[in-house]
């Protein structure tokens, strides 16, 4: 798969995807049920983009690499960067509408919408016929994480931490 191609598949994820891991759905769609990638790299390039510094969407870039080396990379992080670049003058222009009714329906019902695709493919990844399988600890680990984020009484770096030393504990079964 040429660089030019990768471009344009990771163009039109980073457009439509709603930061972080918006892009994700258009990503598993294009790259990995296309047979350009596997299910296991997805999950290697969300540790590699969750363990990196700085914002939750670098995932692509290791993503890229996946399915077409140091170009694929290379075209990922340029095709992730320009949506956001292009945002600054649209929101300048159009920064009295942003704050209408309509506008915040829209950020809201596709919001949702990324809501439900990323929890569809974090239940695909996890069905057995997926990249890791799954345990009952990784069930539990999920379930309480959850619970702890929703209630918000855990610091994400606390649960971050507690799910890595629970993975190391459990992960050689």
């Amino acid at each position: 798969m040429g660089a030019l191609e990768l471009f344009v598949i990771f163009l039109k994820a980073s457009t439509l995807g709603l930061g972080g891991y918006g892009s994700l759905p258009v990503l598993r769609e294009d790259l990995i049920l296309a047979g350009r990638a596997t299910d296991e790299q997805l999950v290697q390039a969300l540790a590699v983009g969750r363990l990196s510094t700085g914002p939750n969407g670098t995932y692509v870039i290791s993503l890229g690499y996946f399915a077409g080396g140091v170009a694929g990379a290379f075209a990922a992080l340029v095709a992730a960067c320009i949506p956001p670049l292009m945002m600054v003058p649209l929101v300048a222009v159009a920064r009295g509408r942003l704050l209408s009714s309509a506008f915040a329906g829209f950020v809201r019902g596709a919001s949702l919408a990324t809501a439900g695709l990323l929890l569809a493919i974090g239940l695909a990844l996890l069905a057995p016929q997926g990249a890791a399988g799954v345990a009952w600890w990784h069930l539990v680990l999920a379930a309480v994480a959850g619970i702890a984020t929703y209630q918000g009484r855990m610091h994400p770096a606390l649960l971050i931490g507690a799910g890595a030393a629970t993975g190391l504990a459990l992960g050689r079964s």
